[in-house]
């Protein structure tokens, strides 16, 4: 190995402490009530992600692109939600930047089942298990999402078709990017799960702390499995 490469991977392993290091102390505050020291440390989260995932060299700038974008509205999302208290719209804003965030990230999936996996059929079986997941939710969401019915319903669908991509996307058991994928997708459903159901169905004491666990776990693996499959495919 030589300097070059002995400092890149060195500065690999210094975004990853620093974003894992972010995730404690936001995980901290949240169970602390610290809502003024999360000013800080949730915004920082995804940007620190980023340049954790920006600091490998890939070739598919297209595909690295869509997981940046992804990354950059999930960063969105976070600064917005933290301002609900002072504003609904600040809300529907949060729900429209993750909404984007998982569009970026559906895009990258079919295009890695295109390169992967071309013309291979979505199973049906797991599409239907996916949209009686999605029904059973609405259904437990509807009575109190109000006014925002609809957006939750097609929030909801594009967060399962971002599932259903991930799963579909990759071989298994050969491609390990996959495991890491769609298992942060899993995480990624089960997280925004939790927080509609804390705000539109019941309050739940823990959910707070369960979601940002599961999120930044949830990202971590979708960037992680991102960046595997990426890294695959230089010189290919």
């Amino acid at each position: 190995m030589n300097i070059d490469q002995f400092s890149m991977k060195q500065a690999n392993k210094a975004w990853l402490y620093l974003f894992l290091l972010d995730v404690m102390a936001d995980l901290v505050a949240v169970y602390l009530g610290c809502t003024s020291l999360r000013y800080a440390t949730k915004p920082l989260l995804m940007l620190l992600l980023l340049g954790w995932f920006a600091s490998y060299y890939l070739q598919d700038k297209r595909g690295r692109m869509l997981v940046i974008w992804a990354l950059l509205f999930s960063c969105g999302g976070d600064t917005l939600l933290m301002f609900t208290s002072n504003n609904e719209l600040f809300f529907i804003l949060g729900l429209v930047s993750f909404l984007v965030a998982h569009i970026f990230y559906l895009l990258f999936f079919i295009r890695v089942k295109k390169q992967n996996r071309p013309g291979k059929p979505w199973h049906p079986v797991i599409v239907f298990l996916m949209l009686v997941y999605i029904g059973v939710l609405f259904y437990i969401l509807k009575p109190g999402a109000g006014a925002l019915k609809v957006p939750v319903l097609i929030y909801a669908s594009v967060l399962g078709a971002m599932l259903l991509s991930a799963i579909h996307a990759f071989h298994f058991p050969a491609q390990l990017a996959g495991a890491f994928c769609v298992t942060g997708a899993m995480l990624f459903v089960l997280s925004d799960s939790l927080l509609a159901l804390d705000k539109f169905h019941q309050s739940i004491k823990a959910a707070p702390l369960l979601v940002m666990t599961t999120y930044s776990l949830a990202q971590l693996l979708l960037v992680t499995g991102s960046r595997k499959y990426l890294q695959s495919r230089n010189n290919s």
